[in-house]
């Protein structure tokens, strides 16, 4: 069996299907991908809004609620309590099968009149603004997180306490503006750190305390710009210095300095056995995947964590095996095409909202449920039969194996989670067919201006919760066009200048929606690129970097070669795994 090049029906690009891939839908009995890897993962990221919240009315009980919905969506949405009670069945909306129609066309139909979930908070208290989350407390705009206290303003966080700005946390406290970080207290703007404390503005680093623009260190402490300095320098530094907001940027400079002259792997993760992507940990043959962990034979994967084995084509999800196009769900299982399920879902297709069924195929909203086709019930024998019928007639109409269409995703393209990894202007969506939503005009009575804001959380008093403050982005007509989704204005509330006071840190001057852009920005795009490794033994490719110890190539340059999310006009020095560890570790 041979790759084959198929050409993307939606970019135009070329992709390859390789035999790996062939043989997986051969075994699932689907035909090839129409759309390229890329296409494909933005087409399921349509159907995913994690921060974009509204205040709407529900439509069983009348109540003002948080959704992930306008008002003015074309299908009922129910808060979260009454939705998921005995007060209303799915199976109400039953209906059979038309023959002389496409499925997708009847599929949503049904879905546009089945009531929807507003949005995903469960186990949570004194939690109302949380999406994708579940067992948190006391926690303020926090997505796709869990067993959290007190965090604000992320996402991926997990047994976190007292976080606001993060991205991918565990175990974690007291920590600000910072990207995948394990085990860390009291750290500010820190990425890729694990087992740190009071370590700030850093990178890469393991075991450190008290350390101040640092990169690839492991077990030091009281260091400055990688040089240690001993504890009463430290502090004699820090506190002349200070973290005041000219300063902290003055130091993000000279960080992005230091990042280029020390080498980095070509990709981030341990224990990655015949593995592309980035973010990846124990794990095999694992193809174009990012942030995963404990793969076998999967490719095409983001955000999908534990025992997932034989799977494609999936996104945000835990636990699953033999699973394709699949979105938002918990715990699939022979499982094509579904999308925001949660609990297990069996041996199904083409499901949405689904929550604990089996069996079932173009369902919407159903609970505990098996043998259903069109939420109506049949028995074991007339849904076999049934579902051969169907799945035959979608293989004609050329829907089967295809994700649902982006095209009736009930978010427009800046609402999405594509917005955020592969962002567009409102001109280039609505080139490429997307939908746009324009934000009406906001009203806030400013009262503070980004540039009069304090220097430092010292001159910062109490009063600041009563103000309004403008987001710095709206001083720039190009942050403007760049932010299209900037919230304008924003204020604090009391938790996070708490944290602020902890950490000695100047308050933010962007709103929520500008420091998530930024803040994605830090991690590198979920692309790939083919390179060489730039290790040239005793002397650097841009002599920016000098080898301390010999490597196996010898002085020579490296020739192994890798695909890598670092793009060749990247000017980080890009060391293959063998160099990296023989190196810097």
């Amino acid at each position: 069996m041979h790759p084959e090049t198929k050409t993307c029906k939606k970019c135009q690009n070329d992709f390859t299907v390789t035999p790996e891939d062939s043989v997986f839908y051969e075994k699932i009995d689907v035909p090839p991908p129409t759309l390229c890897p890329e296409c494909r993962y933005i087409r399921r990221l349509l159907d995913r809004n994690e921060w974009t919240m509204y205040r709407r009315t529900c439509d069983a009980t009348g109540k003002s609620i948080v959704s992930i919905y306008k008002e003015d969506v074309p299908f009922p949405v129910y808060q979260q309590d009454y939705w998921k009670s005995d007060a209303w069945d799915s199976l109400e909306y039953g209906r059979d099968f038309d023959f002389s129609r496409p499925f997708f066309e009847q599929y949503e139909e049904l879905r546009s009149v089945v009531p929807h979930l507003a949005l995903v908070n469960s186990n949570s208290v004194n939690s109302e603004y949380t999406n994708q989350a579940g067992n948190n407390k006391s926690c303020y705009m926090l997505v796709t997180s869990g067993d959290c206290e007190q965090c604000m303003y992320g996402s991926w966080c997990e047994y976190s306490f007292y976080l606001s700005d993060c991205y991918v946390s565990q175990h974690c406290e007291y920590c600000y503006e910072s990207v995948n970080i394990t085990k860390c207290s009291s750290c500010a703007w820190c990425v890729d750190c694990a087992d740190c404390v009071k370590v700030f503005l850093s990178q890469d680093c393991r075991g450190c305390t008290n350390c101040l623009g640092c990169i690839g260190l492991r077990n030091k402490q009281y260091c400055w710009f990688n040089e240690e300095v001993g504890k009463e320098e430290y502090e004699r530094r820090l506190k002349e210095l200070g973290l005041s907001r000219e300063f902290i940027q003055e130091l993000k400079g000279k960080v992005v300095a230091l990042r280029k002259s020390i080498p980095v792997k070509y990709f981030h993760g341990i224990q990655a056995e015949g593995c592309s992507g980035d973010y990846i940990d124990h794990s095999q043959n694992a193809a174009q995947v990012f942030n995963c962990k404990d793969h076998k034979d999967t490719a095409y994967m983001q955000d999908a964590w534990n025992q997932v084995q034989d799977c494609r084509d999936c996104t945000e999800i835990i636990v699953s095996e033999r699973s394709y196009e699949i979105q938002g769900t918990e715990k699939p299982t022979r499982t094509i095409v579904a999308r925001s399920c949660f609990s297990t879902i069996t041996d199904s297709y083409y499901c949405d909202m689904c929550f604990g069924v089996s069996d079932c195929l173009g369902c919407f909203g159903l609970k505990q449920k098996q043998y259903c086709i069109l939420n109506k019930q049949y028995s074991k024998e007339e849904y076999t039969e049934l579902k051969k019928k169907i799945i035959a007639h979608m293989k004609e109409t050329g829907e089967w194996g295809e994700y649902f269409p982006a095209e009736v995703s009930p978010f427009a393209y800046n609402e999405s989670m594509a917005q955020d990894y592969f962002p567009l202007t409102k001109e280039e969506a609505l080139a490429a067919g997307y939908t746009w939503y324009d934000r009406p005009q906001s009203e806030y009575q400013v009262t503070v201006e980004s540039d009069d804001l304090p220097q430092s959380i010292a001159e910062t008093t109490d009063d600041i919760l009563k103000e309004t403050i403008r987001c710095k982005t709206q001083e720039s007509e190009e942050a403007k066009r760049e932010n299209p989704m900037c919230a304008t204005a924003f204020r604090l509330v009391p938790d996070e200048l708490a944290l602020y006071r902890k950490l000695g840190i100047p308050v933010p001057d962007k709103c929520l929606t500008c420091r998530r852009k930024e803040r994605f920005k830090v991690r590198n795009p979920r692309k790939l690129w083919k390179r060489k490794c730039q290790c040239a033994g005793e002397h650097s490719d841009n002599g920016r970097y000098q080898n301390t110890v010999a490597h196996a190539h010898g002085d020579g340059h490296c020739q192994n070669e890798f695909e890598t999310s670092y793009s060749p006009d990247r000017e980080e020095i890009v060391y293959c795994e063998e160099c990296y560890q023989k190196e810097l570790l």
